[in-house]
């Protein structure tokens, strides 16, 4: 059956139009408000980001993208978990519109986006970890860790790169065993798929806590203390501008200190107070 429309209805559906091509033109940060929702790309990571089975969100970096798209006037967050390797390319491929897990900042990434202000800047880096009684002497640094073991474990992506000019340091064959998430990176440990693992000091305390069975401790990434924050594309510089100026009202609020400390996390204001822009040029 034919329908003939009335003059309302013709002049809203030229309305919807209008709308919707003015979001496209003007950009992602405009599409994100008329649509009123923020998709994210997140990995399985806690303290970092996690996405609970009801849907909601936990984890410093998705808790702090939504305290600030809220602020940002966009009530609605939803995110993907992928693991840390795809959150890059899933951005680029347009699967979300930011990166809302704590993604460490690197030279390499610095070259594909661009980076919010650190969700999060800590001393000490990475450690180790390994099953009890079986390290003595803990390796206190990547290229140690090359020269004494012959297969290292890690996670996709952050620090790959320093393990993997560590080993050419080392003048080893050491080889480098990636996992995708730091979940099965201890699976590995634990099962003895290797005697050693690394990743950031956050991440595994709290896996230790969770699961036990491996001793820990410091080690010597060689890497610049960049920290690590949202990323977003290049072109959406309007986006992450606007995005990292309610983060910093934030920080002077106070809630990103009470957004940490749910985590037993300490804003330390020396270590925060860098931009992304900052971070990639050191």
């Amino acid at each position: 059956m034919s329908h003939l429309w009335s003059r309302r209805e013709v002049l809203a559906a030229i309305g919807a139009t209008v709308l919707v091509r003015s979001a496209e033109a003007q950009g992602t940060l405009a599409k994100i408000k008329s649509q009123g929702v923020l998709k994210i790309g997140i990995a399985d990571n806690i303290p970092w980001s996690k996405l609970n089975p009801d849907g909601s969100l936990a984890g410093i970096a998705p808790l702090t993208v939504k305290t600030v798209a809220a602020k940002m006037g966009i009530p609605k967050v939803e995110a993907t978990v992928v693991g840390y390797g795809q959150l890059i390319p899933g951005l680029l491929a347009g699967r979300w519109d930011m990166v809302g897990a704590s993604l460490t900042i690197t030279v390499e990434r610095c070259a594909q986006v661009i980076y919010s202000d650190p969700f999060y800047r800590a001393l000490e880096l990475e450690w180790a970890g390994w099953l009890p009684g079986t390290v003595p002497n803990p390796p206190k640094s990547f290229v140690e860790m090359a020269q004494r073991f012959e297969r290292i474990g890690i996670t996709n992506g952050s620090m790959v790169p320093y393990m993997q000019r560590a080993i050419e340091t080392a003048g080893k064959k050491a080889e480098l065993v990636q996992f995708t998430d730091p979940q099965l990176l201890i699976e590995g440990l634990l099962t003895k798929r290797v005697p050693i693992v690394t990743a950031d000091r956050q991440t595994m305390e709290t896996l230790q806590k969770a699961r036990g069975g491996f001793e820990l401790g410091s080690v010597d990434s060689g890497a610049p203390n960049r920290g690590s924050g949202g990323a977003f594309r290049k072109e959406d510089v309007d986006f992450r501008d606007a995005f990292v100026a309610e983060q910093r009202a934030l920080k002077k609020s106070g809630e990103i200190a009470k957004i940490l400390k749910e985590f037993d996390f300490v804003y330390d204001e020396k270590y925060m107070n860098i931009s992304g822009d900052e971070a990639c040029k050191l």
